[in-house]
């Protein structure tokens, strides 16, 4: 079936129809399929790991919303319970994707893979939203997550004639899995080619504690107060990135994540320092400088100079000792 594969036929179960369909198809591109066509490095492990902070937020997101009249302990259980293996293997399945995932080269039986915790059809999954986001955007991919999983398994669960009364606990909530979510939006869109187990680490240093202060006060009162006017400054990081994005959620829904997600970017994180670090972990895996500047930093071959002036001045070394 793989090769005679047409986005269409993904596109129809799904029920979305991609403007880039290469982003559907790496989505589906297991390492077992990517490692058979001697493109180890070509698979759906980066849009995997981007797909589930994606799906974490969204889902933390709507029971924010929808159920804050829980404590955050009840609300950490029910988002563990929507997003569980078993939960999104059977999701897969019901898109009538199980026996018809297009790019899978494992030898065993799919009956039996499915089954497993960690399963390709959970993995892929995650995958899958992450393209949805990368081709369709946050609010698209929101509303799909709402349609397709959270709203079947919560919607009986509703009391509309609850006032929403979300608290401290329940903003920090909202916090953290948006700091995460932005963290490997930005991750996924500046160091290139990385897969997960660099991005992580990464990922691990940008939303640290010791960080998120650091943040907080290279914010000025003018940056946040245009975006949450009349309100004092939050303590914390994830409060301030929180409140930042209920605000341009209730302002623009569509484009509530995308500006937040900028505004991490461009007030709190240095490119350079970033790709530093990234730099490092890939050469002291064992990746060569060419690799490191093509694929990584995304110079092309009519730049390669530039990128490799710009990889020495990272690395501190010079043209004479390579």
């Amino acid at each position: 079936m793989s090769d005679n594969w047409q986005a269409s036929q993904v596109e129809n179960k799904i029920g979305i129809n991609f403007k880039y369909d290469q982003t559907l198809r790496l989505a589906l591109i297991h390492p077992s399929y990517a490692k058979q066509l001697n493109e180890p490095e070509i698979n759906n492990q980066r849009l995997e790991y981007l797909g589930e902070t994606i799906l974490n937020l969204v889902v933390v997101d709507y029971l924010f919303w929808n159920f804050s009249h829980f404590q955050v302990g009840k609300l950490k259980a029910l988002r563990d319970k929507i997003i569980e293996t078993d939960r999104l293997t059977t999701l897969w399945y019901d898109l009538q994707l199980g026996e018809a995932y297009p790019f899978l080269a494992l030898a065993e039986e799919r009956h039996r893979l499915r089954v497993k915790q960690n399963n390709p059809f959970e993995k892929g999954f995650k995958a899958l939203i992450g393209a949805i986001f990368i081709d369709r955007g946050f609010s698209q991919t929101r509303n799909w997550l709402h349609k397709r999983l959270i709203v079947p398994m919560l919607k009986k669960y509703l009391k509309p004639e609850l006032e929403h009364s979300a608290t401290d606990k329940h903003l920090q909530f909202l916090g953290e899995a948006l700091l995460q979510a932005v963290a490997v939006d930005y991750l996924y869109h500046h160091i290139l080619q990385a897969n997960p187990t660099k991005l992580k680490p990464l990922t691990k240093k940008i939303t640290s504690k010791d960080s998120q202060n650091k943040y907080l006060k290279q914010i000025s009162e003018s940056d946040w107060s245009k975006i949450v006017p009349e309100k004092d400054k939050p303590k914390s990081f994830k409060d301030l990135l929180a409140a930042m994005y209920l605000y341009l959620d209730r302002e623009n829904s569509k484009s509530s994540f995308r500006k937040t997600s900028s505004f991490f970017a461009e007030k709190c994180l240095e490119d350079d320092e970033i790709m530093e670090t990234a730099i490092a972990l890939l050469l002291k895996d064992g990746k060569p400088q060419k690799w490191i500047i093509h694929q990584v930093m995304g110079y092309p071959s009519n730049r390669y100079n530039e990128g490799r002036e710009k990889f020495y001045r990272l690395t501190g070394q010079s043209a004479e000792s390579n």
